[in-house]
């Protein structure tokens, strides 16, 4: 009788806490995944799967709706429009990928809806097989399937090409921003992702600016490189990381690419 009671009380609980979250319809600036389109595009060619029997059907987008809440969790995932199940199941799990910078009103955080459209197209999924297939002797264990985001783990990332080339891969692929050239604008950016069960990244973002144009060059670098993913309990997991990124006017040559940092 006292367990039936409990239960009770922390059902109405649960119902009386979702009823006071006003998810705001019209906010100044809606909710948006971390990076945005580029992003996005980013982890479906990196992350999406496609069934054998659905790659090469006609091209099919799909729009998937959501809550994020002012802490930026995302919850209540559904869809407007009916889909076959394998396109409902595979938008739901892309969705888990996504980080997201909640809705504001008047510069608060507030709850809202938001949505992302995932573009389901065999060539672009073929093709992107054969660039994941260029990385698939790094994963070496079994992929954790939970989603959870570690920051410590009994192995850590490593740089697909050893630690000690990721200095030289950011300089081969980084440009000196004309406008930060210009205007002689010098600075460390500190980004922060995630890198995936795969060894791909997501969720770029920095965690401090460079102006002109070198937080932008710098966050199109990170999503350049690929890793070994962590290890943890016999598993590769989901592991959050950071990487700064100098610019030093004295390291760039004439065609604006990096000598040295």
């Amino acid at each position: 009788m006292i367990r039936t009671f409990l239960q009770l009380n922390l059902l109405f609980a649960l119902f009386t806490m979702k009823a006071q979250i006003k998810i705001e319809t019209n906010p100044e600036t809606p909710p948006i995944n971390i990076g945005g389109k580029t992003q996005l595009e980013h982890v479906v060619r990196t992350q999406q799967y496609i069934a054998p029997t659905f790659i090469w059907r006609e091209e099919k987008n799909v729009t998937i709706f959501f809550t994020v809440t002012k802490d930026g969790e995302v919850v209540d995932p559904f869809f407007k429009e009916k889909h076959e199940g394998f396109y409902e199941v595979e938008s739901k799990r892309l969705l888990k990928h996504f980080q997201f910078e909640p809705a504001r009103i008047g510069g608060k955080s507030v709850d809202a809806y938001g949505s992302l459209t995932f573009n389901f197209s065999g060539p672009k999924y073929d093709a992107s097989v054969k660039e994941r297939k260029k990385y698939k002797k790094n994963i070496t264990l079994p992929q954790d399937s939970s989603f959870a985001i570690y920051e410590v783990a009994d192995k850590s990332p490593e740089f697909y090409k050893g630690d000690e080339e990721l200095p030289n891969f950011i300089l081969e692929n980084i440009e000196y921003p004309n406008v930060a050239k210009l205007q002689s604008i010098e600075g460390t950016v500190q980004l922060s992702f995630i890198v995936e069960t795969n060894g791909f990244v997501s969720n770029v973002k920095s965690t401090r600016d460079v102006n002109g144009g070198c937080t932008e060059e710098a966050i199109r670098v990170a999503l350049l490189t690929k890793w070994k993913p962590a290890v943890k309990n016999g598993k590769h997991v989901r592991y959050k990381m950071t990487l700064p990124i100098t610019f030093n006017l004295k390291n760039v040559n004439r065609d604006n690419s990096m000598s040295g940092q």
